[in-house]
C-alpha cells in the first residue's frame, strides 16, 4: 500500500514539474521574442513567438505579439489571423480591445475600411475611452466614404462617355474638377509604425497638409467639422500593445 502511494506521489511530482518547466519555457521564449522585437529583428521575434506557441498554443500573449511582428513585416493577412486567435483567447477587456484594434489596423492596410471600422467599433465597446481607436474608427469611415464616392464618380464617367454633345462636355469638365479635389487618395494610415509588444504605446505621424486639404475639399457640412477635428490630431495606426510583459 505504501509503495503504491509513493509511486503515485512520484508521478504527480514529475507531472507538476513538467508543467512548471513548460510554463517557464513559454515565458522565456516570449521574453526573448520581445527583446528581438525591440531591436527591430522581426524575423527573429516571429521565430521565438512561434516556438512559444508550440509550447503553449492556448495563451493570448504569444499570438498577439506574433501578430505585431508579422504586421511590422507587412504580412497583414498573417497578422490578422494571429490577432483573431489572440482575440478569442483574451481573458481581459484590455486584451480583447487591443486585439480588435489591431484587427482594424490590419484591415486598413489591406484596404478594407468597412471591416476595419467594424473591428474598431467592437474594440470601442470593450474600451470606450481609447482615443486612438476612436480616431482610427473615424478615419476608416472617411476612407470608406471616399471609396464609395470614387465608385460613383467612375459610374458617372462611364455614363458621360456614352452620351454626346454638350452633356459629354459638361461631364468631362466635372470630372476634371473632381480629380483635382480628390488628389491624395484620402486618409491613410501612417507607414512608419514602431510599436513594441506589451506595454509600449506609440503615436502616429500627422498627415501632410496637402493631403488634409484634399480630404476636406471632398467633405461638406458637419462631416467636414469631424474630419477637421480628426486630421488636426495625430492618428494612431500602429499595433497596440498590452501592459503585460515576461
Amino acid at each position: 500500500m505504501n509503495t503504491k502511494i509513493v509511486f503515485l506521489a512520484l508521478i504527480f511530482a514529475f507531472s507538476f514539474s513538467g508543467i512548471l518547466f513548460g510554463q517557464e519555457s513559454y515565458k522565456t521564449l516570449v521574453y526573448e521574442g520581445n527583446k528581438k522585437f525591440d531591436t527591430n529583428d522581426y524575423d527573429g521575434a516571429s521565430s521565438k513567438y512561434m516556438e512559444a506557441i508550440k509550447s503553449n498554443s492556448g495563451d493570448f500573449t504569444a499570438h498577439y505579439n506574433l501578430g505585431n511582428a508579422l504586421y511590422k513585416k507587412k504580412m497583414y493577412q498573417e497578422a490578422k489571423e494571429e490577432y483573431a486567435k489572440a482575440e478569442k483567447l483574451s481573458q481581459t477587456l484590455p486584451d480583447k480591445a487591443a486585439a480588435l484594434h489591431n484587427l482594424g489596423n490590419a484591415m486598413m492596410q489591406m484596404n478594407q475600411p468597412e471591416k476595419a471600422a467594424d473591428y474598431y467599433k467592437q474594440s470601442l465597446k470593450q474600451d470606450p475611452y481609447k482615443e486612438a481607436t476612436r480616431k482610427n474608427y473615424e478615419i476608416a469611415k472617411l476612407r470608406l466614404k471616399e471609396i464609395q464616392r470614387n465608385k460613383k464618380q467612375e459610374q458617372e464617367n462611364k455614363s458621360g462617355k456614352n452620351g454626346g454633345g454638350e452633356d459629354k462636355k459638361k461631364g468631362e469638365e466635372g470630372n476634371s474638377k473632381n480629380q483635382k479635389n480628390e488628389q491624395g487618395n484620402g486618409p491613410q494610415q501612417d507607414k512608419g509604425e514602431d510599436s513594441k509588444p506589451k506595454g509600449n504605446g506609440s503615436k502616429g505621424k500627422q498627415l501632410p497638409k496637402e493631403l488634409e486639404k484634399a480630404i476636406l475639399d471632398t467633405i461638406n457640412g458637419r462631416e467636414r467639422k469631424t474630419a477637421r477635428r480628426i486630421l488636426d490630431e495625430k492618428s494612431s495606426s500602429k499595433p497596440q500593445s498590452n501592459e503585460k510583459d515576461w
